[in-house]
């Protein structure tokens, strides 16, 4: 497109409709609606659930070939402001290897979960090398196929509608893994609330860890570049994206206005290298041995590394208090203690001994 800013992200086709007036919705059947949307007319869409509420706005957008319409209703619940288990309170430690790890030991992942549920118990076994087939959310087979298609996409020439259609079969196999991920974000989001009244979370900057290395000229040759481990990086960069590190976080405080939890966010400086031990409490690197072994160097403490992590967040999110609150402040907290008789910008009148 003439005139774009190189690296800027690509628009995805989207239209707002937001006068619910305008846009009414009819059911033609059990699976089938339609909706009339100003200057198209109307438009036939499958009904996936009802509404159920009064209708707010309307957005239409595309993904891929495929058109949605997704509507804002108005469902007149008020927010929940204390959880049916008020004294529980759970951590949970996000990685490359397990998407999610809460202080209670249990590990939500796709790779490792059991057949009716989204996490498992027991610690996921320890993997020996790299497996070729393992795509996040793909299945085997599309993960091979997505290879294939990749080999396709290396030997098309630019431009031609051989590569566009190599290119929108990708496309249809990341739409997969994007919408099993999001469904992954919301049952593990669902659990955690449900069974919560806290949960605290490391305060990550994921825009920034997944950002691509800087390269590295060499000073000596002019047009040159030095090795600066940019493979290595793009590789976990993908790893974090797979996990879908930010949507569990998204759909967390979502869930959590239907069941009153409070989201915490807390530092994560050395939540890895802490003894969880509460009468330790050491910090050292060398404790963490391996990715999924901990061994205190002080107390001799031994614990799977993320368990050990999410115990770390939990105890923090627990001195946090009601400074660091995922939901926002709520009333009687101290940053809602301003003084009404003072004014902004002006200092507190000094006080007068009686």
């Amino acid at each position: 497109m003439e005139g774009a800013v190189e690296g800027s992200a690509r628009w995805t086709p989207s239209f707002r409709f937001p006068t619910a007036e305008q846009i009414p919705i009819e059911r033609i059947s059990h699976k089938w609606g339609r909706v009339f949307l100003p200057k198209f007319g109307w438009v036939r869409f499958r009904m996936s659930r009802p509404l159920g509420a009064r209708m707010k706005s309307a957005t239409v957008t595309r993904d891929g070939k495929h058109w949605f319409i997704s509507v804002l209703v108005d469902d007149g619940l008020d927010e929940v402001t204390e959880h049916a288990h008020p004294d529980r309170h759970a951590g949970v430690d996000r990685g490359v290897v397990t998407a999610a790890v809460t202080s209670d030991g249990e590990f939500f992942d796709r790779r490792h979960a059991s057949e009716n549920s989204v996490s498992s118990a027991p610690p996921p076994p320890i993997a020996t090398g790299d497996n070729p087939d393992d795509k996040g959310f793909l299945t085997a087979g599309e993960a091979q196929r997505y290879r294939r298609l990749q080999r396709k996409l290396a030997r098309s020439k630019k431009g031609s509608n051989r590569r566009e259609r190599v290119v929108r079969a990708m496309g249809d196999l990341m739409r997969r893994a994007r919408w099993r991920r999001a469904d992954f974000n919301s049952q593990t989001a669902h659990r955690l609330t449900r069974d919560n009244a806290i949960v605290t979370l490391e305060k990550l900057n994921i825009r920034a860890m997944t950002a691509s290395v800087a390269p590295n000229p060499d000073p000596g040759k002019p047009g040159a570049y030095l090795p600066n481990g940019r493979a290595a990086k793009a590789g976990l960069n993908r790893s974090i994206l797979d996990k879908g590190w930010y949507g569990l976080e998204v759909a967390l405080r979502a869930k959590a206005r239907y069941t009153g939890t409070d989201i915490r966010v807390v530092d994560p400086a050395y939540t890895s290298q802490t003894c969880s031990n509460p009468v330790c409490g050491k910090v050292d690197g060398k404790s963490r041995e391996s990715q999924a072994d901990f061994r205190c160097t002080s107390c001799g403490h031994v614990e799977h590394a993320d368990v050990n992590a999410a115990k770390n967040i939990k105890a923090r999110g627990y001195a946090a208090g009601l400074v660091v609150l995922g939901r926002g402040d709520p009333t009687g907290s101290a940053k809602r203690q301003a003084s009404r008789t003072t004014a902004p910008g002006a200092s507190p009148a000094p006080r007068v001994a009686a």
